[in-house]
């Protein structure tokens, strides 16, 4: 499952993990959580279902979710802004698809990792989200995620400026999303009454992906 020079890296974070917290200081959860980060890495699993990983290491699939979620927060912190943005990716592909008509957008989000920093991107925005019966289908508005993205932006407001001069070509519409009157959301809001076509909410998504990664 694991190439010749992973394994020898899941060695060597085992012997540095035993030097730091001393091997009889070491839990059963330490040496899982450990080992799954590694394994989780390796080809076989870095892009398997969690059904898949539940039957290849024989454990359930709420088990993945738990190992997942707390081998990340320990071995490796996600990064916030590009998980984001996959995020983003993943919208726009369902939204080019021939069966979008407009309205809400629903994808999966399987990984745990993923529904944690999308929740905590919600909450920075100030924002809400619908999830489906299982808490991994995703349904939400392409205007509703390009805001809470901007949100999640440094100086977002001088981002969102970029964007409006940018898709829109007439300096009184311009005016009138841009007035310092309105809120953020109001603004977005008007933008959104603008630009409100599938090739339009793609072009925002991606310009607000962009940003992210900037």
């Amino acid at each position: 499952m694991l190439t010749n020079t992973q394994a020898t890296e899941l060695g060597n974070a085992l012997v540095d993990l035993i030097k730091e917290r001393g091997l009889g200081a070491l839990s059963k959860k330490d040496y899982e959580l450990l080992i799954f980060h590694h394994l989780s890495q390796s080809n076989d699993l870095k892009d398997a279902w969690n059904y898949e990983i539940a039957n290849k290491l024989k454990i359930t699939e709420t088990r993945v979710k738990a190992l997942k979620l707390e081998s990340s927060i320990r071995h490796k912190q996600a990064n916030h802004k590009a998980v984001l943005a996959n995020i983003v990716l993943k919208i726009i592909d369902a939204i080019n698809k021939p069966e979008f008509s407009g309205g809400i957008v629903s994808i999966t989000l399987e990984n745990p990792i993923d529904r944690r920093e999308f929740e905590y991107a919600v909450k920075l925005a100030k924002h809400s989200i619908e999830y489906g019966i299982n808490r991994e289908i995703l349904k939400i508005s392409p205007l509703a995620l390009f805001d809470i993205v901007l949100s999640n932006i440094d100086k977002h407001e001088e981002r969102f400026k970029e964007i409006v001069q940018t898709h829109i070509a007439d300096e009184q519409r311009r005016s009138e999303i841009l007035n310092k009157a309105l809120t953020f959301r109001q603004k977005v809001n008007k933008l959104g009454e603008e630009l409100n076509d599938k090739s339009s909410l793609v072009s925002l998504l991606d310009s607000a992906a962009g940003m992210l990664i900037l």
